[in-house]
């Protein structure tokens, strides 16, 4: 069996060092913040997610609420109500964030829900500019903590959500990365990059033999594989890699990291 050449960019590591850091300006600042999250319907990862960021939300000193629309109560909720309360939550002076968990169950429009949110409450940055949204930030931190001169590199964003991807090389230009392209799957010349961000959610789609040595990669895919979870990427990929995000303990804890400096970066803003 080959040996691991890749450096591991542990999410965890990070997101345990932003709390810890949150839990300290929350407590200095004297603040009372509100986290609110509405989870309709009874999507298992769904329930997961909110389930971690209620957890996140204790450690650091933030307030959490849960409104839950699915088969533990109010599972006949209808758009017009959804929208109603996220009209409720935006007037309420205790909550400094509100999200929807995403997906939302068929019957429901959610570009729709989701632009209900006050742009100053919003935590996930869907509808403005004032914070990062949490994934975003959690892949630029990620990239970062590689400590590389990314000026004299190039990237490359494998996803097929426009909106996220767009947003994403954005944020990426800012870092100073010499060129950025887009595709929607895995490129004949993707071992030209020397940064790829995948996003597929395609299990184990991106091989060793599309990278080049070196390369930092960043897996963002979630996928379930023989009952376990798996990202976009195989583990061989590491023989080659020069850092690897792995899956889980990757994007996915920095992420609720991330978003729960949101919710202080809103309430400071307000």
């Amino acid at each position: 069996m080959s040996k691991a050449k890749a450096v591991m960019l542990d999410g965890k590591s990070l997101a345990e060092k932003i709390k810890l850091e949150l839990k300290k300006e929350i407590a200095d600042s004297g603040l009372n913040l509100g986290l609110a999250a509405i989870l309709v319907g009874d999507n298992e990862a769904s329930r997961l997610y909110v389930d971690l960021k209620e957890k996140a939300c204790k450690e650091v000193g933030i307030t959490f609420s849960k409104y839950l629309c699915n088969s533990e109560c109010y599972d006949d909720i209808d758009e017009t109500e959804l929208l109603e309360m996220i009209d409720f939550l935006n007037r309420d002076k205790q909550i400094n964030g509100v999200l929807v968990q995403l997906p939302l169950p068929e019957g429901f429009d959610a570009d729709k829900v989701i632009k209900k949110i006050d742009p100053a409450k919003d935590v996930d940055g869907f509808n403005n500019g004032n914070v990062t949204p949490p994934t975003i930030a959690a892949i630029i931190e990620l990239i970062k903590s590689a400590g590389e001169n990314l000026s004299d590199k190039n990237a490359i964003i494998i996803g097929n959500s426009d909106i996220f991807i767009d947003n994403l090389e954005n944020h990426l230009a800012k870092l100073g990365i010499k060129e950025i392209k887009k595709e929607k799957n895995i490129p004949t010349n993707c071992a030209n990059y020397d940064v790829i961000i995948i996003v597929l959610g395609q299990a184990r789609i991106l091989k060793k033999e599309n990278i080049k040595d070196g390369a930092i990669i960043i897996d963002v895919g979630i996928n379930k594989l023989n009952g376990a979870t798996v990202g976009d990427v195989d583990p061989e990929v590491a023989e080659r890699a020069g850092f690897l995000s792995p899956v889980p303990g990757g994007v996915g804890p920095l992420t609720v990291a991330c978003l729960l400096r949101n919710v202080l970066e809103l309430t400071k803003k307000s």
